[in-house]
């Protein structure tokens, strides 16, 4: 059965995703790559030495953190339930990215406006989607812009901490 959640279920529940997007970051070690260094039958990385279980691992504690904290401040389960959710969807909608990117021909670290942005937002909402937790387009198409926004804000802060190569 399909739950539609409200303005603020959905604020909620997205929030935990962008915790657990910019968390891989504070990282500083190499971790242990996803792909086992295996490569696609391009020849090309399957997806990088940038995506590793450390990492993984660490945005799903991070995003189950904020989903928590919001989840007992609003004495809601659902948005612990759907926090988890989103937090597994962006890692795995990052993952995803990853993928794309190689396949076309971009290394680690170049550019891809938009989908560096939007992939692990995209991968939230598929998540909570097919788990039947409906997000109302007019929330989705209205926090997009501001997804692209902190991401880059943020993504430019943690270049100049030194978190991350490119400030992309």
């Amino acid at each position: 059965m399909a739950t539609v959640l409200s303005t603020l279920e959905s604020i909620l529940v997205l929030i935990p995703a962008l915790a657990a997007n910019g968390s891989p970051v504070l990282l500083k070690s190499k971790g242990t790559p996803i792909d086992a260094n295996m490569r696609f039958y391009d020849r090309r990385p399957l997806l990088g030495p940038g995506k590793t279980w450390e990492g993984l691992l660490i945005g799903l504690i991070y995003g189950s953190i904020v989903a928590f904290l919001f989840s007992a401040v609003t004495c809601n389960i659902l948005i612990l339930f759907g926090g988890i959710l989103s937090s597994l969807g962006a890692l795995l909608g990052d993952i995803l990215g990853a993928f794309i990117k190689r396949r076309l021909g971009l290394e680690r670290g170049a550019p891809a406006p938009v989908l560096d942005q939007l992939d692990f937002y995209s991968g939230a909402l598929l998540m909570l989607y097919a788990r039947g937790l409906i997000v109302n387009p007019l929330i989705i198409v209205s926090l997009a812009p501001i997804v692209l926004i902190l991401h880059r804000l943020t993504n430019i802060a943690a270049h100049k901490l030194r978190l991350k190569p490119v400030p992309w």
